[in-house]
C-alpha cells in the first residue's frame, strides 16, 4: 500500500477500498449460490442418481457381469426344474417345503460347481 498525503489521495484509497470490498462481495455471493446448489439434497441424489446409470452401463457390459448372470440364470433354473421334478400334481405340504430346501441346495451346488471367469482361463 502506498503513503496517504493528502485528502485527494485518501479519497481515492477509499474508493479503491470500497471497490474492492464489493467485489469480493460478488464473489461471496456467487460462490454462496454456487455452494446452496451443490448441497442442495436434490441435486445431489440426481447427481449420484446420473453417475449410477453411467456406471450401470459400464457394468452390464462387462464380462465377469455376464458371465455371473448367466451362471445364477443356470443355477436357479436348475433347482427350479429339480423342485418340478420332484413335485406332483398332488404335493403335501411337507413334501413342497422339502421340494423347496432341495432346490435351493441344488441351486447353491450348480452355481458353485459352474467354473468361474478366471477358472476358465486357466485351462
Amino acid at each position: 500500500m502506498y503513503t496517504i498525503n493528502s485528502d485527494k489521495t485518501l479519497a481515492e484509497a477509499i474508493r479503491n477500498l470500497e471497490a474492492q470490498s464489493a467485489l469480493e462481495l460478488e464473489i461471496l455471493k456467487k460462490h454462496t449460490e454456487y455452494t446452496l446448489h451443490e448441497l442442495n439434497p436434490v441435486n445431489i441424489v440426481k447427481e449420484k442418481f446420473q453417475e449410477g446409470i453411467s456406471n450401470l452401463g459400464e457394468t452390464v457390459s462387462s464380462t465377469g457381469f455376464k458371465n455371473g448372470l448367466l451362471k445364477t440364470g443356470i443355477g436357479l433354473a436348475s433347482g427350479f426344474l429339480t423342485r418340478k421334478l420332484m413335485l406332483g400334481p398332488k404335493a403335501g405340504i411337507f413334501k413342497k417345503l422339502f421340494a423347496t430346501a432341495v432346490q435351493a441346495a441344488v441351486s447353491g451346488f450348480v452355481i458353485n460347481k459352474l467354473p468361474d471367469e478366471e477358472e476358465e482361463r486357466r485351462f
